[in-house]
C-alpha cells in the first residue's frame, strides 16, 4: 500500500504556474475531466474512522479510466504542511458493476464531486492544476523533500498552503458565501458542457447508471 504525501495551494494563478512549469521542463500528463463518487455506510462508519472509499472516472479524448481508491489515515510522521495517508488503488473495468458490488456490501454514494485536472510531472513530484466548481487549486504529491524543492522552484510561497480535503475546503467556501452545507460539488450543466468541449470530450460522458449522492452524508 502506497504512502500518499500531498499539499495544496489555494487561489493560485494557474496561467502563470503553467508558464513556469513549461519553462522548468515539466512534463504535461494530459488534462482531463474527473467525476468522483464517495461511498460510505448509512451510519458513516468510514468517515468516523477517517477512511475514504472513492470511485473515480477520468476522461481524456482518447480514453476513459475508472479507479477505486481506499485511503487510510496514518500516524503523524512529522512531515510539515503535508497531508499523509496510506492509499490503495485499483483500476476498474466496469464502474457500474463495481458500484453494484459496493452497494451489495452495504455501501452507498454519500457524496459526489467533479473537477478538471491538469497534471504535470516535475522531477518526482506530480503537480496538478485543479479547477473545481468553487476554487482554483494547485495540488502536489510526492516525497516530502521533493515537495519542498518543487514549491521553491515554482515560487509558491505567495499562496496559502492547505492540507485540508476538497470536501473540507468546499464546506468552508459555502459557509463564507452564506450557503447551507452540501457535501457534493459538481459543475452546472452549461459549465460542464463548456469544460468537456474545451478538453475535446463528448458532450455527455457521465455514467448514466451511477447513483446520485444520498442526503445527510459525510466524507473525508
Amino acid at each position: 500500500m502506497a504512502l500518499e504525501v500531498e499539499r495544496k495551494y489555494l487561489g493560485v494563478d494557474q496561467a502563470c504556474l503553467r508558464h513556469r512549469l513549461r519553462l522548468l521542463g515539466a512534463r504535461p500528463l494530459g488534462a482531463h475531466f474527473e467525476g468522483n463518487w464517495v461511498f460510505d455506510t448509512p451510519d458513516n462508519t468510514l468517515f468516523a474512522s477517517r477512511r475514504l472509499l472513492r470511485l473515480r472516472r477520468q476522461e481524456w479524448p482518447d480514453k476513459v479510466r475508472h479507479v477505486l481508491t481506499l485511503k487510510l489515515p496514518v500516524a503523524d510522521d512529522g512531515v510539515h504542511n503535508c497531508k499523509v495517508r496510506e492509499e490503495l488503488e485499483l483500476n476498474i473495468q466496469d464502474a457500474v458493476a463495481m458500484t453494484a458490488v459496493l452497494q451489495g456490501l452495504g455501501y452507498r454514494v454519500r457524496a459526489r464531486y467533479e473537477k478538471v485536472r491538469e497534471p504535470w510531472l516535475i522531477g518526482k513530484v506530480e503537480v496538478a492544476l485543479d479547477i473545481l466548481p468553487f476554487a482554483h487549486v494547485l495540488e502536489m504529491e510526492g516525497p516530502a523533500q521533493a515537495l519542498e524543492q518543487a514549491a521553491l522552484v515554482l515560487d509558491l510561497d505567495r499562496y496559502t498552503i492547505s492540507t485540508k480535503s476538497y470536501h473540507q475546503l468546499h464546506q468552508e467556501w459555502r459557509m463564507s458565501q452564506g450557503l447551507p452545507p452540501c457535501l457534493s460539488f459538481v459543475f452546472s450543466q452549461d459549465k460542464q458542457r463548456d469544460w468537456r468541449e474545451s478538453l475535446g470530450l463528448a458532450p455527455d460522458g457521465t455514467d448514466q447508471l451511477m447513483p446520485e449522492a444520498e442526503e445527510g452524508a459525510h466524507a473525508v
